[in-house]
């Protein structure tokens, strides 16, 4: 008997989030930094908050998500919003002029950073850690 009251306290225990906290510390600043990311007279203050995002999960030790890495400049820490923050262009340098040797580029425009993702012929690709047939269970 006692020990199945073992197994029934254990299936009962609630599953926890670790550092829960922290998430929603990084999910509040990148809605803040995305907010007066919009006006440019708060610029200094939204590239603050996206600073401490930065800062909070690497004190933290949690992963970011590649799509949210992608969407921060390293070097200045402005949220990259397409059209607004950032540029957008495809560069092919290569001597053969093929559609697989193409190069997407984000342009910072604040300080001119560049980020270079080779994009290739087929240009509906996705990330493995964007598709949505992907279901990441954690056990």
């Amino acid at each position: 008997m006692a020990g199945s009251k073992n197994k029934e306290s254990k299936s009962k225990v609630p599953k926890v989030v670790p550092q829960k906290d922290h998430y929603s510390r990084i999910s509040y600043l990148l809605n803040a930094s995305n907010l007066f990311s919009a006006d440019s007279k708060y610029d200094i203050l939204a590239r603050g908050y996206s600073r401490n995002l930065d800062l909070v999960s690497k004190k933290t030790v949690i992963k970011l998500a590649p799509a949210l890495k992608r969407s921060l400049c390293k070097k200045c820490n402005t949220l990259l919003i397409p059209g607004l923050t950032m540029s957008m262009s495809i560069e092919n340098t290569s001597k053969k002029q093929s559609p697989h040797n193409d190069i997407l580029i984000h342009k910072c425009i604040s300080c001119n950073t560049v980020k270079r993702f080779p994009v290739g012929s087929n240009r509906e690709y996705v990330v493995f850690s964007e598709r949505e047939d992907v279901k990441i269970t954690s056990e």
